[in-house]
């Protein structure tokens, strides 16, 4: 056995202290404070403030440009508005101005000269051409076009790109609405006159009317009472609304039958007695008291007729202010202007005006109504046999001076 003089080799193990025993205190490293220069804290200022100024220049730019985009949208906004009421007053004014030239070119068209006052229908169609010149500056008018609100945007740079825009639109509906002022006051100014003229033709109807009448005297008693109701009726309108117009070309009809029926009626009656038989129309009109006559003649009449004597017949309507058909033998017309026949022709008109007097005697009894007539005569005057007394005896005195009391 060797033996060594070494000492034996020892490991040392370090065992670590139990968990929750305190360990022995380490002082932290603490770095050194570092002081900043003047120089780079005056940077760093005037960086932060850099920073700040643009901040507050582009809130300052924004804000701006939204208001002056309200304060610009506001001003398109009023705008708009009285445009627009400008715009419909000129459209409402447009309709009404284009139905009354509508009308007044019917009414031109058909009131011949011989219908109206014929200076009043130039009168007319002058201020009816005016009109529509008028009606056609207000529709270029309203054809310019009008603004419309705008949203607003969301970016600034839009914003201020859109502001100027606004403005032009504001300035245009402006103009817009300046050019329709205008437009609805010359407008107002020719319907006015056409409207005076309108007036001033339907003024002259009447006159106009009673002429024409009186030109076509032999027609027909019923189409001259219908001439008299066109003519009333075109008389009495008082604006140029479609009455009017229907009023016009009614009368212009009724006109043309009242001229038709003329030519009508005096062809009937050509012969070597028209002249006389027209003069004794005349006559029996003039004493008929406004009751609308119809005249026939025949070789005839009641059975008496040629060399045999004189006859006459007479029917009285009370409709329509009173007309009657009076019918005359010829020989009425070949004894005129004796007493016999005008005393005749004054009996059959007696009958032709109970139309108007029909209360003042028993007008349905047939011998009241012969009495009548013969007793009318005798109180224009007429004395001679033909006045009724021959054929139906003397009336009574109560008579005649009821008789005289309808003229």
């Amino acid at each position: 056995m060797r033996w060594s003089t070494r000492s034996p080799k020892v490991q040392k193990v370090y065992n670590p202290p139990p968990l929750g025993d305190s360990l022995p205190a380490v002082p932290a490293y603490i770095a050194p404070r570092r002081r900043m220069s003047r120089r780079a804290r005056i940077g760093w200022i005037a960086g932060v403030a850099a920073a700040l100024l643009v901040i507050a220049a582009a809130v300052f730019v924004h804000v701006s440009a939204n208001t002056a985009f309200d304060d610009a949208a506001a001003r398109l906004d009023g705008t708009i508005a009285d445009a627009a009421e400008v715009e419909a007053a000129l459209s409402d004014a447009v309709a009404e101005s284009a139905d009354a030239v509508a009308v007044a070119e019917d009414i031109v068209t058909a009131a011949a000269d011989d219908l109206v006052d014929p200076a009043a229908r130039v009168a007319l169609g002058a201020t009816t051409a005016e009109s529509a010149n008028a009606l056609a500056l207000a529709d270029e008018a309203l054809a310019a076009p009008i603004g419309t609100p705008e949203d607003k945007p969301v970016w600034t740079w839009e914003i201020l790109g859109l502001t100027p825009e606004i403005d032009d639109r504001t300035a245009d509906t402006a103009d817009a609405a300046t050019a329709m002022t205008a437009a609805q006051e010359s407008l107002s100014a020719a319907d006015e006159a056409l409207s005076d003229a309108a007036t001033a033709l339907f003024a002259s109807v009447p006159a106009a009317a009673d002429a024409l009448e009186a030109a076509n005297i032999s027609a027909q008693a019923v189409l001259v009472l219908d001439f008299r109701d066109a003519a009333e009726a075109a008389a009495g309108q008082d604006r140029l609304g479609s009455g009017a117009a229907v009023a016009f070309s009614t009368l212009a009809t009724a006109a043309q039958t009242l001229k038709a029926s003329q030519a009508t009626e005096l062809a009937e009656k050509q012969g070597p007695l028209l002249a006389t038989r027209l003069e004794i129309e005349e006559y029996a009109r003039s004493i008929a008291g406004g009751v609308v006559l119809d005249f026939d003649w025949q070789q005839t009449v009641a059975g008496t007729g040629g060399s045999q004597g004189i006859g006459g017949t007479a029917t009285w309507n009370t409709i329509r202010g009173g007309f009657s058909t009076i019918t005359l033998s010829h020989s009425v017309a070949e004894w005129w202007p004796n007493a016999d026949s005008r005393a005749l022709v004054a009996h059959e008109v007696g009958h032709s005006i109970t139309s108007k007097c029909w209360e003042k005697f028993d007008s349905e009894s047939q011998a009241a109504n012969e009495e009548w007539a013969t007793a009318w005569a005798i109180s224009l005057g007429h004395t001679a046999e033909g006045n009724g007394v021959q054929a139906y005896g003397y009336p009574s005195q109560e008579m005649i001076e009821i008789a005289s009391t309808c003229r």
